[in-house]
This record gives C-alpha cells, structure tokens and sequence, in this order.
C-alpha cells in the first residue's frame, strides 16, 4: 500500500507532524493555503509588501504553536484567517500609529560618516560576522540552502525554486524559517537588540 504524501494529508494531519518539528509538512501547509491568505491579507492592508510579511508572520506562529490547533473547535482554515485577519489589523494600527515622515536635512547640514571605521568597530563587526558563522552552520541544510542562494548569491525566490525543484512556497518558508532562526541566535546572544 501505498504512503501518503503530504499534499494527501488533512490539514489536522499537517499540524500535527509540524508540532513535531516536520518542516515539509508547514511547506505543504503554507502551498496549500498562503494564496488565499495572502489575498486577505492584502484586501485588508492594501500593500503587497506588508500582506506577504503578515502571511510569513502567521506561518511562524503556526510552526510555533502548531500543538495549540484544536480540531474540535472548528476547522484550520477558520483558525487561519482569523490569525491573518487579526495581524493584518494590528499591521494597519502600526502603520496609522506611525509619525509622520520628517524631510530630509539638506546635505549641507548632515555631518559626513567617519571614513575610517573605528578598532571598536571593527571587532564588533568581526565579531558579528562570527556569530553569523556560527548561527548559519546551525541551521538544516535545505534552509542553509535556500538563505546562501538567496543572499550570498543574489538569487530570487522563483530563481532558487527552479533550480532546486521546489515550490515557490516551500522556498519562501523555508528562508522565512531560516531568518527566523539567524534573527534569534544572534538575538539571544545579544548580537542585535
């Protein structure tokens, strides 16, 4: 008999291996559903950038917290659009609570960067560098993957799927995963605030 792939699974069988860690079965979460949440997103927010972020920002909530979806209480797709109907709103408040951008200060006013970089500069640069290192080396292959090419070498997202034989999807989360990972080593080291 036959193994059930992914794309076979319910999205309760999904959540459930994601709770276990399995990042294929978020990919296959995120290809089947991310158009639609994008396209809510967006009808809220408006702005393509912001809605794609608020998605992303939703997929890690649910690799996060996966283990908290209760089939019980009603279906994925219900529990999803209400996570990206809520972010999307919180992201519009942001955007509405923001200052207004001030103008820029004619450049005869601005003071000119220190061409020389300090010592101190220096080693906390190179000691970032290593902490990059160290926070790439730990991340699973397929997502150490998929963030070289798209930052060491340039490549877009649609670039690097095609090349790897992955669905644009799957690539999109796991460099989101992967960033994630980078942004939180580095955080708990103290590295960035």
């Amino acid at each position: 008999m036959k193994e059930a792939g992914y794309a076979d699974l319910e999205d309760a069988a999904l959540l459930a291996r994601i709770a276990g860690g399995d990042e294929q079965a978020l990919a296959a979460l995120y290809d089947r559903h991310a158009a639609r949440a994008f396209s809510l997103a967006l009808c809220i927010l408006g702005d393509p950038e912001t809605a794609e972020e608020v998605v992303l920002d939703v997929f890690w909530s649910i690799w996060q917290h996966a283990g908290a979806f209760a089939p019980e209480r009603g279906r994925f797709t219900t529990w999803l659009h209400a996570m990206v109907r809520h972010r999307a709103i919180d992201a519009l408040r942001r955007r509405r609570a923001r200052p207004p951008q001030l103008p820029e200060p004619p450049e005869e006013e601005m003071e000119p960067a220190a061409l020389d970089p300090s010592v101190e500069d220096l080693v906390e640069a190179r000691e970032l560098a290593q902490a990059v290192r160290e926070a790439l080396a730990a991340l699973p292959p397929a997502q150490r993957q998929v963030l070289e090419l798209a930052y060491f070498r340039g490549w877009t997202h649609r670039e690097i799927a095609a090349h790897l034989g992955e669905p644009l999807g799957t690539i999109k989360s796991r460099l989101y995963l992967a960033l994630r990972k980078v942004h939180d080593w580095l955080a708990e080291r103290g590295m960035i605030p």
